[in-house]
């Protein structure tokens, strides 16, 4: 009898021990907080190394007069540049930019303008055309973006070499200043403005500010600057991270409030002079591919820009669709 009582007291011991174990351990749980998942981002320009980059742009342009005549035409560009950051100063980091090859194609009806710098004897363009000197004006030309602390490009600078962007800007300006017409001026300083060097060599397109350390359900705020066919356009982006996995996120900026620069004059395809800008709106999405140590890999631009002008007593509404794709193309040691 002794044995069975024994026995029973030991048992209802055992499950009591295990009940108190059972409760203490999910308090402990309770207690305890898992650390809290962060998303470390940065642009890294590394001293030293030198970034290859291609960029493909593709553009469709539907201009629509009063009397229903339309002009529709098409560009293709790819563009192959070169950066390598130099030692911060003034706390603006310079980023030495230089686009050494360019391709160029311009369609109208059955009409096609080709260029390609590694090949210009097979060139079909005037390089007097405006639209192609809009878009060739860079090219071999070095210039600086100076980045800020936050990532973002305050200033276009030269590289104290001859041949750069300010040894250009000063040679239209002041050397050959009278052997161009308005026009050819005003197209060629277009061409070589702090905002055409920004949107193809600013990659990251000043979606990250500076270091970044963040929930993984951040939405944050920043403005950006585009141009798009040759219009200087801006708005404040949201932005997200849609994507991680194995060390490389997804970047996702949405664009609901696109607006012109009604600063600025615009040159339209056709239209003999500069004119203003009406009115005008826009929507997009910036993707952006990077890795946890801040090389940005790929960038992919969708837009959808309406821009309303008048040349004289004309006026007209260009609807214009642009698909721009950054890639990374390899990153070395000098």
């Amino acid at each position: 009898m002794d044995s069975m009582i024994n026995k029973s007291i030991i048992v209802a011991s055992l499950m009591l021990i295990s009940f108190l174990s059972t409760v203490y351990a999910q308090q402990s749980a309770k207690g305890t907080k898992e650390p809290e998942l962060k998303y470390a981002l940065r642009v890294d320009f590394k001293q030293g190394v030198y970034s290859s980059y291609k960029m493909d742009e593709k553009t469709k342009v539907q201009r629509l007069y009063r009397d229903s005549i339309t002009k529709n035409y098409q560009r293709i560009l790819s563009y192959n540049f070169t950066q390598s950051p130099k030692s911060p100063n003034d706390e603006t980091l310079p980023l030495i930019t230089n686009i050494d090859s360019m391709k160029y194609a311009f369609k109208e009806g059955p009409t096609e303008l080709i260029y390609d710098s590694q090949n210009p004897k097979a060139a079909t363009v005037n390089t007097e055309f405006p639209d192609a000197i809009s878009n060739m004006g860079l090219l071999n030309h070095q210039f600086a973006l100076m980045y800020n602390p936050k990532t973002e490009v305050v200033k276009v600078d030269g590289v104290d070499q001859p041949g750069d962007i300010k040894w250009l800007r000063n040679y239209i300006n002041e050397d050959n200043g009278e052997a161009l017409d308005t026009a050819q001026k005003f197209t060629w300083l277009h061409a070589i403005a702090d905002e055409q060097a920004m949107y193809i060599g600013d990659v990251s397109k000043s979606l990250i500010a500076g270091k970044m350390l963040i929930s993984p359900d951040s939405v944050w705020k920043r403005p950006i600057r585009l141009r798009l066919d040759g219009i200087d356009c801006f708005d404040t982006v949201e932005i997200r991270v849609i994507s991680y996995s194995k060390g490389e996120y997804v970047l996702e900026a949405i664009s609901k409030a696109l607006t012109p620069d009604y600063s600025h004059d615009a040159r339209f395809f056709g239209v003999p002079a500069p004119v203003q800008i009406k009115k005008g709106k826009g929507t997009g999405k910036i993707l952006l591919e990077m890795t946890s140590s801040g090389w940005v890999k790929k960038v992919v631009i969708d837009y959808n820009v309406e821009i309303e002008s008048q040349y004289k007593r004309e006026p007209f509404t260009q609807k214009i669709e642009t698909n721009s794709v950054w890639t990374l193309l390899g990153r070395y040691k000098w």
